[in-house]
């Protein structure tokens, strides 16, 4: 721009004319920046006890190293937290709130990842309703784990997943510690076939007890290689999370529960764990029977059908829930 011509403005373009080259020289300062190397990583649960204090971590960023760690959580602090680890206490009701980790360092753009946390009540019929008990429960003398369980034809099921932990770091759903007691922990096929995860006196089913399970609610013998038409609605319920319903609705999956099986969508994991599918729209169990030297069986409900169909999965990289079994008592 020439500069000189400048006397023959009024003042007031001059003020004008300043203020749009000073935005234009920030901007390239802007655009000059250079990307941080990495991306931020955290840990954040995504379900945590109401009321719960909760230490959360972001890290990731490779270079520069001298980075400064911001964390912004809606609904909790106005201000922004400035630690790579902090301790949140949220609050003492129901409700999501958002979380963002972001990465800051002079001459660097900024980095940052985000995700929701949502607060629970894991007090019966508290944030997961619809979930129906049959008054028959046992504890699991190792954690003091307590499960309900129905009897449906000669054996007693779990009617809730199995959340047994004490075997190194077996991943709750979504890395949720605290909701355990809701939704239970996530096994590979291996883990399921080489520990005692359930309690003394139970087993993980095999194929044979998916049999019996499928025979009764179908009214008649049905094979465990078989489609299981119709059943997947009547072992899964249509359970509130929250008020929201877990499983979508569908005309072909009214989830009429009938024995009170209560079929919950929570995904699949894979062995680290970092990656969750199908959430709200496939549940999965494994049977401890194998395919073949790599392969394990599983059943599996899909939210738009309401058959109950086998599938098998890796036995070192799948997890998946775990149903837990017994011959009913004789008296």
């Amino acid at each position: 721009m020439d500069w000189k011509k400048l006397w023959l403005l009024p003042a007031t373009l001059l003020l004008l004319l300043a203020a749009v080259v000073s935005c234009k020289e920030d901007e390239e300062e802007e655009t000059t920046g250079m990307s941080m190397s990495g991306l931020v990583e955290y840990t954040i649960p995504y379900y945590v006890l109401k009321g719960e204090t909760v230490t959360m971590s972001a890290s990731g960023i490779l270079d520069p190293r001298d980075v400064t760690y911001k964390w912004y959580i809606s609904g909790v602090y106005i201000d922004t937290l400035v630690s790579p680890t902090i301790s949140v206490r949220f609050p003492d009701s129901i409700g999501v709130f958002n979380v963002s980790a972001t990465s800051f360092a002079p001459g660097y753009y900024t980095a940052s990842a985000a995700q929701t946390v949502t607060t629970v009540d894991t007090a019966y019929n508290a944030s997961l309703q619809n979930v129906p008990r049959s008054g028959k429960a046992i504890v699991d003398a190792r954690d003091g784990q307590e499960y309900a369980y129905i009897t449906v034809g000669g054996l007693d099921w779990f009617s809730q997943n199995l959340a047994y932990m004490d075997y190194g770091m077996l991943p709750p759903f979504k890395g949720s510690p605290s909701a355990v007691g809701l939704f239970g922990v996530f096994y590979t096929w291996e883990e399921v076939n080489s520990m005692d995860i359930c309690p003394e006196g139970w087993r993980v089913p095999d194929n044979a007890d998916w049999e019996s399970l499928g025979s009764v609610l179908a009214g008649k013998p049905v094979p465990f290689l078989d489609n299981w038409a119709g059943l997947g609605a009547k072992a899964s319920t249509d359970a509130l999370l929250n008020e929201e319903r877990m499983w979508p609705y569908s005309p072909d999956n009214v989830h009429s529960n009938d024995v009170g099986w209560n079929a919950l969508p929570l995904g699949v994991t894979t062995r680290e764990a970092k990656l969750w599918t199908g959430v709200n729209e496939y549940g999965y169990w494994w049977s401890s029977t194998e395919k073949n030297p790599y392969q394990g069986y599983y059943r599996y409900i899909y939210y738009d059908r309401g058959d109950f169909p086998v599938g098998v999965g890796s036995k070192e990289d799948m997890r998946a829930s775990v149903r837990c079994v017994r011959t009913h008592p004789q008296s």
